[in-house]
């Protein structure tokens, strides 16, 4: 070798030695890398990140919290949910809880997984308000750990970890079998028996699974004998709501799994899971039932909603329909259905798809299921006209339904008042906020003084998202409010974190019954908040809570989902389930408004922007 190329390095290892660096001890830190692949494809849309977390809480009922910003392991991610890869190098020492293995004596170890988190405003860091979507632990639907790989590290060699979960089989207690761990990082595969533990060092190969928090429950091997129970088992253990709504799950048990073991056929067992459908008073409790689909095929071409005064009249008209070619015109007062008052025949109604969380929004899926039935079915109605004296009686028969546009177009941007406007038809898909993000701008950029967000008909999504949108309109952050789960555990935070530019305008958010879910989230952000008015002619649709692991495929293709988790306030208080978000500005619903063309909704939340605004 050169002497002047030996100089080099001996006067570059000199060098690294003074400054304390050691090539082969960076070398050696130890670093996980896998890939994941998640079935939900709404994930595709959306920034990814993935990050070390304490495990501790979901071995007890310790909060499930993430680790404050600044102290976060992050590491990199590539390709999209359903087809990604992640990098994540440990720390020599990583900052988690000292956890207790169920002994007598204290063990100087912390354990951890690896998760990967929806990142919908690309902030590169992992926050309350988004998804845990993977993780190198199976996270089952009740937050539990069901499996995979855990994570541990210890200070000294004298630790010593379970490979088993004992007779009691319950995860750290005083039975577990133990062997002595090494310091540092090592792994413990939980689904083999004994679980097997191996140090972590170099480049570790760790795939992640997606967490069954989000994926559903399958009972389609169930027999409709065991299914009942089953279910019903279930549901009295993690819904949410059975004090708010004074559910008496013992009385439907008992009605209900005596007729489960009678059940003789698919329809039979579906009839029994449209009374559980029927029994839970939750907009999120929705359900699709194969051998009972005849029962809603036939259309009669119209749809009908309560009046202010407690008239029943008709909202929407299909041309060429059954009730249109009958002679009913829009507006038109049901003044009987088959010979008795509408109040009445309502009484007798089964819910065939969905229930509702509200009254106001009950009466309205009510009437929407009351126009429906099998196929050349036929019904007997009476009804009054706008601007007729007579009363008329037809007899409708039902055909095949037709979709029927709902809400009158109006563009977004501004209006020709000076105000701006802005529809958000749902909180699904990142296109949508990115749209808002536009408009917002624009707004900003035209100094617009007010603007309207029309949320009327918007199912909900992602609560990110919704989060996400009313974060253009805050100057200070906070919490809006909370999820946790059926013990009390902490789940998912929804909260404002204020997004540059902001809008400082004054703000109107319109609703309606069926402003539901996220969409019920946003509302109340605005409203609890002081930050704006709610205009409509009902309350949002008052559906607060979580749905994740609340999806449940049954026997025969049908399917039903039911709530799992709560939405509470600071004070842990439910809000806004079963009572929806109330308008500040109440419009009446007349025959009028039925009939106009004119959004009424719309043109009042104009009037009370512009008594606060001056526009230029």
């Amino acid at each position: 070798m050169p002497k002047k190329i030996l100089v080099i390095l001996l006067a570059a290892a000199l060098l690294a030695g003074l400054m304390g660096f050691n090539p082969t001890h960076a070398q050696s830190q130890p670093t996980l890398l896998g890939s994941f692949s998640i079935g939900y494809p709404g994930y595709d849309q959306v920034s990814l990140v993935v990050g070390l977390i304490d495990a501790a809480p979901y071995f007890g009922k310790e909060p499930i919290r993430l680790p404050a910003k600044e102290t976060q392991v992050i590491g990199t991610v590539s390709g999209i949910a359903s087809r990604g890869s992640y990098r994540l190098t440990l720390p020599e020492t990583p900052q988690g809880s000292t956890f207790d293995l169920g002994t007598d004596v204290p063990a100087p170890i912390s354990i951890f997984d690896v998760r990967l988190m929806s990142d919908v405003t690309k902030r590169g860091f992992m926050v309350e308000n988004e998804d845990n979507i993977a993780s190198s632990l199976r996270i089952d639907i009740e937050f539990r750990v069901a499996g995979g790989t855990l994570l541990i590290w210890t200070q000294d060699g004298t630790v010593k970890f379970p490979t088993g979960w004992g007779a009691d089989e319950i995860p750290f207690t005083a039975d577990d079998p133990r062997i002595p761990v090494g310091a540092g990082w090592s792994q413990v595969d939980l689904d083999s028996e004994p679980f097997a533990i191996s140090p972590i060092s170099g480049e570790v190969e760790l795939d992640l699974i997606t967490t069954e928090m989000g994926d559903t429950v399958d009972y389609s091997d169930l027999s409709c004998k065991e299914l009942i129970p089953t279910f019903l088992d279930r549901l009295v253990k993690v819904y949410p709501f059975s004090e708010l709504y004074n559910l008496d799950w013992n009385s439907l048990y008992a009605r209900l799994t005596p007729l489960a073991e009678k059940a003789q056929s698919a329809r039979d067992c579906e009839l029994l899971i449209r009374e559980i459908g029927n029994f839970i008073p939750d907009g999120h409790a929705n359900f699709s039932l194969p051998s009972l689909a005849d029962e809603s095929a036939g259309s009669l071409g119209m749809l009908l909603t309560p009046l202010s005064d407690s008239q029943m009249a008709v909202y929407t008209l299909r041309e060429n329909g059954p009730a249109a070619n009958a002679g009913i015109k829009l507006g038109a007062i049901i003044t009987a259905w088959d010979g008795k008052p509408v109040e009445e025949a309502l009484k007798t109604v089964v819910l065939r798809s969905a229930n509702a969380s509200t009254p106001h929004a009950l009466i309205r899926v009510k009437l929407t299921e009351i126009t429906r039935g099998p196929l050349g079915s036929t019904v007997e109605v009476s009804f009054l006209n706008p601007g007729e004296n007579q009363a008329q009686t037809v007899t409708l028969t039902r055909d095949r339904p037709a979709r029927v546009s709902g809400l009158p177009p109006t563009p977004d941007g501004v209006l020709p008042s000076g105000i701006g406007y802005v529809r958000v038809t749902s909180f699904i898909g990142v296109q949508n906020l990115e749209a808002f993000d536009r408009l917002i701008d624009t707004f900003i950029e035209q100094d617009v003084p007010a603007i309207i967000i029309d949320i009327r008909g918007n199912p909900g999504g992602f609560s990110q998202i919704s989060d996400a949108m009313a974060s253009r309109l805050f100057e200070k952050p906070f919490v809006i409010g909370r999820q946790t789960t059926y013990d009390d555990r902490f789940v998912y935070q929804s909260q404002v974190e204020p997004r540059a530019p902001l809008y400082t305008g004054a703000v109107a958010v319109l609703v309606d019954w069926r402003s539901s879910s996220s969409a019920d989230l946003f509302a109340y952000t605005i409203k609890s908040s002081g930050r704006g008015i709610i205009v409509g002619q009902t309350p949002s649709g008052g559906l607060a809570g979580t749905v994740s692991g609340g999806q449940y495929l049954l026997p025969n293709g049908a399917f039903i989902q039911v709530p799992t988790g709560n939405f509470v306030d600071e004070n842990g208080k439910i809000v806004v389930e079963g009572e929806g978000v109330a308008p500040d500005v109440l419009v009446p619903i007349t025959v009028e408004s039925l009939i106009s063309d004119t959004d009424i909704v719309l043109q009042q939340a104009e009037t009370a922007l512009l008594e606060t605004v001056q526009v230029k």
